[in-house]
């Protein structure tokens, strides 16, 4: 197969940042909830600052996710001095497009008014970024183009914002919150998740008076016949633990009601599962890609939360993988999590940081938390 190269990387982070004392100004309070939820979260994710797609003053949208990801890429091939026309290929990947047809790629490639260009959508969560990468690194693998874009991007504020529990709130009786349990899965990921895109240019050959990154390796794998659907969206858990789909529903309006369209977590399979994968993940680049830990240079996890830091380091030793804490590189406590985007947002940062070498080898780490997916992705600084 031929060698790939990742020539370039941008990314694009809507309006200013937003500290935690102003997510509910931009996102709006959600009526007759305790602050019990929103106070843990904050406390544990280490998340200091988050773009939303989101007018402040009004509350209405800026972006559609499909407008975030075209940002991406005209500022990718701008930085390349490259016409748009020049793209041959466009794979993206996103948890929250903003529709159901068509794909999202599609829309990204009309705000772009590209030329005919092969085009391919992937789904999922975090992972769903780096899957898109291993589609545009598969056909360049294959001598099948000369340049491929691929991209990863999140709304989630679309899903996040008041309206969007205005309906499950409405009959509550005032100063009775919902109960516990449902009200933390159905709230967790409000005060995990923002806005954001970003995209890499793979080419056949690395180009000249600049730095690239030669991709050496890409593995997504899944975890899903072992392990319980952990982030959802379109479903509900009855009290029994089994599962309604939002398809299901006699009366469409209960969709709503029921909170069928809200992004929710199972942290106790979260916790439970999380780590353990992440680690299993790392273990397959070590012991069938041949990645070595100990040479790696730079780390980038793709975390949701520094809650798991500790314990994913943990992990790692256990298993033998020893990766110095000065080797870690992340920008969440002031990017955000934005899903699927944010390994491109941690690998643009670094690449532009200029404390790049030539020859170093870089490690990124995408664990996601779906269905329990692992992506990993080996590269080397030329």
């Amino acid at each position: 197969m031929n060698t790939v190269y990742i020539t370039d990387v941008a990314s694009f982070l809507p309006n200013e940042p937003v500290g935690n004392d102003r997510i509910e100004a931009i996102l709006g309070k959600i009526e007759n909830q305790s602050p019990r939820v929103k106070l843990f979260v904050l406390q544990n994710n280490g998340i200091k600052h988050r773009h939303y797609a989101i007018e402040p003053e009004t509350g209405k949208r800026t972006h559609t996710n499909a407008e975030l990801t075209a940002e991406a890429v005209r500022k990718l091939t701008a930085q390349l001095d490259m016409p748009l026309d020049a793209v041959e290929g466009l794979a993206c990947g996103s948890a929250s497009p903003d529709q159901l047809l068509p794909s999202h790629s599609n829309m990204v490639a009309g705000e772009l008014g590209m030329a005919p260009a092969e085009i391919m959508s992937t789904a999922g969560v975090c992972a769903s970024g780096m899957t898109s990468m291993k589609y545009a690194w598969m056909c360049m693998a294959l001598g099948l183009k000369k340049n491929f874009v691929a991209t990863g991007s999140e709304r989630a504020s679309a899903f996040m914002a008041r309206k969007a529990y205005t309906a499950m709130t409405s009959d509550i009786e005032p100063g009775k919150d919902l109960a516990p349990m449902v009200s933390f899965e159905k709230e967790f990921l409000r005060w995990m998740l923002s806005d954001g895109a970003g995209a890499v240019m793979m080419e056949a050959e690395p180009r000249p008076g600049q730095l690239n990154l030669r991709i050496d390796a890409i593995d997504v794998r899944c975890w899903s016949g072992e392990t319980p659907t952990c982030m959802y969206n379109g479903l509900n858990k009855d009290k029994d633990g089994g599962w309604k789909y939002w398809t299901d529903e006699e009366d469409i309006f209960d969709v709503v009601r029921k909170g069928y369209l809200l992004l929710q977590q199972d942290v106790r399979a979260l916790e439970e599962h999380m780590v353990r994968v992440g680690v299993a993940g790392l273990c397959v680049a070590r012991d069938e890609h041949g990645v070595d830990f100990e040479k790696v240079d730079w780390f980038l996890p793709h975390l949701s939360s520094m809650y798991f830091k500790g314990r994913l380091d943990g992990g790692m030793k256990e298993a033998g993988i020893n990766v110095g804490d000065d080797k870690w590189f992340t920008n969440l406590a002031e990017c955000g999590n934005t899903g699927s985007a944010s390994i491109y947002i941690i690998l643009d940062e670094l690449l532009h940081s200029g404390k790049l070498k030539k020859g170093q080898k870089i490690f990124c780490a995408v664990p996601e938390s779906g269905r329990f997916t692992v992506a990993g992705m080996a590269l080397t600084v030329v």
